[in-house]
């Protein structure tokens, strides 16, 4: 199924936030869209999985478009065999952080500023194949829809007249407003 809303709807989002992860950190192994865990999914670390933990209506504005604000969650997830792994997590976690910080992933009015930025231990697998994770969150207003485009018969130019010298035979006496 295939909806369009904001610049192409959350995938727009989703997808510029994918791009800016991996070239602001080109070490990463996968970005990805986050899943449950449980169908045995193989994860290649260092990895983000990028979650939209839930959207409540936002702010309306006036030029026709669906605010959402979204709860977005990144799961930054490392082996267990990454050296000083807890350590190492945290500054995974930090640097998405930074990261997300003021960022509109390219999209411009369509996304606003990220807002409650934090970042908290997430699941762990602390076998010899397993994993460490922490969670980067961040709350993102998304403007869904195009915005209206005002009608043709609108004026573009607008010039003013003072009374009684308007019309025709006045043309030179209006300004440009």
């Amino acid at each position: 199924m295939k909806t369009q809303n904001v610049v192409d709807g959350l995938t727009a989002c989703h997808d510029a936030m994918v791009a800016e992860f991996k070239r602001q950190m080109p070490w990463l192994a996968t970005v990805d869209a986050y899943q449950p865990l449980g169908g045995g999914l193989a994860v290649t670390s260092p990895a983000i999985l990028i979650e939209a933990v839930e959207m409540h209506p936002g702010r309306r504005i006036t030029d026709g478009r669906t605010p959402v604000e979204v709860e977005f969650a990144a799961h930054c997830v490392l082996s267990v065999n990454t050296p000083r792994v807890a350590l190492e997590i945290r500054n995974f976690a930090a640097l998405v952080l930074q990261i997300v910080d003021g960022n509109r992933w390219g999209l411009g009015e369509s996304v606003e500023r990220p807002e409650a930025l934090s970042a908290y231990p997430g699941m762990f697998k602390p076998d010899d194949k397993g994993f460490e994770s922490w969670v980067a969150s961040w709350k993102q207003t998304i403007h869904l829809g195009r915005p209206e485009v005002p009608p043709d018969y609108l004026p573009i130019e607008v010039f003013m007249g003072e009374y009684p010298a308007v019309g025709a035979d006045h043309a030179d006496d209006y300004t440009q407003g």
